[in-house]
């Protein structure tokens, strides 16, 4: 994997590995019929690369973008609109929203504002957004931005407004010839009036995963290379705060009411394993936005990749071999908790606070963990979702965007006994 350059650098895409299952993004190769398993953002091993590798070079379909055929099967037929049949029974505990406006798209900001969930960016279409009302059931489009599609972009909610930055989705010409480089760009928008306004962009470059925290009022923004710097939307004015004391190639930042609880990897050129593969290299720290001071907390004991979740209290993280740990940041103590009951694939993990449980979802699987007995329980899930959801105060809702021959669009979990926003 490479390191993500800054944004004076003329970037070169890297090539996403997808494990068994997977749909291309929209508007690739099949991108247009399964919502799920295409997020840019899931870095899959190198086994299920190889898989991959060695299962397309037995089919006779190599380059072009129809899917191999079995034998005696009728050519498929790409229909546009919702086809009956086409989509998966609602799990227990799950219902299907109202399709909306937006097809699915790569790199959309998703914010929840206490009413509505505001979709915006990404691409393809991104310059375009909608928000949903999940009690009304209800889409309706928003105004149009003063700034272009943002792509990999990252939002919070202010209380008052939605805040956008990130990078844009094309390359713009630099000084210099093959100086390209993506352009930085934020704005704030305001549901109850539905107008926009231009905010100043920062110095935190883009790049493919950003550290975006809100603490009450200051949005704080990090790459993983390190640059950070936090913005006042009472002032419009950005300061620079002390870099990240390590670099990255994932991050996920926490707010915890005092500090910034921040966990990432790094993935190096070997492993301890003889056939000298990428060894996941796990760090934690704290940031104190009023001292601007970090400070380094215990590696977490994870392998491969991995991810966090706050609970209100404690760290919640696990890795993609589905092993658990708790972090006391006061503390500065891992716990090691029972293994996420989900069967193992090969697709990196993320997950979610909800109320007061911890969702994880593991490409088709989803568990709970209750802080308050400190166990796991698989939960039921729809097969073809692998979306990280936000959290309503009653429901989770996850956001896919609508898809050809499917009606595919928003799902919502109502978890047992988390009906009552803790969070």
């Amino acid at each position: 994997m490479g390191r993500i350059p800054g944004d004076q650098d003329e970037l070169v895409p890297l090539p996403v590995e997808r494990g068994p299952g997977a749909v291309a993004p929209a508007g690739g190769p099949g991108g247009a019929d399964r919502a799920g398993l295409d997020r840019p953002r899931r870095t899959l091993g190198l086994g299920a690369l190889l898989v991959v590798l060695v299962g397309a070079a037995a089919l006779a379909g190599i380059g072009t973008d129809k899917p191999p055929k079995a034998p005696g099967t009728a050519p498929a037929t790409v229909t546009q609109g919702p086809l009956p049949g086409d989509d998966e029974p609602a799990p227990e505990g799950w219902r299907r929203g109202a399709p909306g406006p937006l097809r699915h798209r790569d790199g959309a900001v998703e914010v929840w504002t206490g009413s509505e969930l505001v979709i915006w960016g990404g691409d393809p279409d991104g310059d375009s957004g909608a928000a949903y009302d999940p009690a009304a059931d209800r889409w309706r489009a928003i105004a149009p931005a003063p700034i272009p599609a943002r792509c990999q972009g990252t939002g919070a909610w202010t209380g008052r407004e939605v805040l956008v930055w990130g990078r844009s989705c094309r390359l713009s010409p630099g000084p210099s010839p093959g100086r390209a480089h993506y352009e930085i760009a934020a704005a704030a928008y305001d549901p109850a009036a539905d107008r926009w306004r231009v905010l100043p962009g920062g110095e935190v470059p883009g790049g493919q995963v950003i550290l975006s925290v809100w603490t009450g009022h200051e949005w704080v923004l990090a790459n993983p290379l390190g640059p950070t710097a936090a913005l006042d939307p009472a002032t419009d004015r950005w300061r620079t705060l002390a870099p990240i004391p390590r670099q990255f190639v994932s991050i996920a930042g926490h707010w915890d009411g005092h500090e910034v609880i921040v966990t990432g990897f790094d993935v190096g050129e070997k492993g301890p394993s003889a056939a000298g593969g990428a060894a996941h290299l796990h760090w934690a720290a704290a940031f104190d936005p009023a001292s601007n001071r970090w400070r380094t907390l215990p590696d977490p004991p994870l392998e491969l990749a991995g991810t966090s979740v706050w609970d209100g209290k404690e760290l919640v993280a696990w890795d993609q071999n589905l092993h658990a740990f708790l972090l006391d940041p006061a503390r500065e103590h891992w716990q090691k908790l029972p293994d996420v009951p989900v069967d193992f694939t090969d697709c990196a993990p993320q997950g979610a606070r909800l109320g007061d449980a911890v969702f994880a979802e593991h490409c088709g699987q989803g568990a709970l963990f209750r802080p308050g007995t400190g166990t796991w329980e698989q939960v039921p899930h729809p097969r073809s979702l692998a979306e990280v959801p936000v959290w309503t105060g009653h429901d989770a809702l996850f956001w896919v965007g609508s898809f050809a021959g499917s009606t595919d669009g928003v799902w919502l979990y109502r978890p047992p006994g988390s009906g009552v926003n803790r969070g």
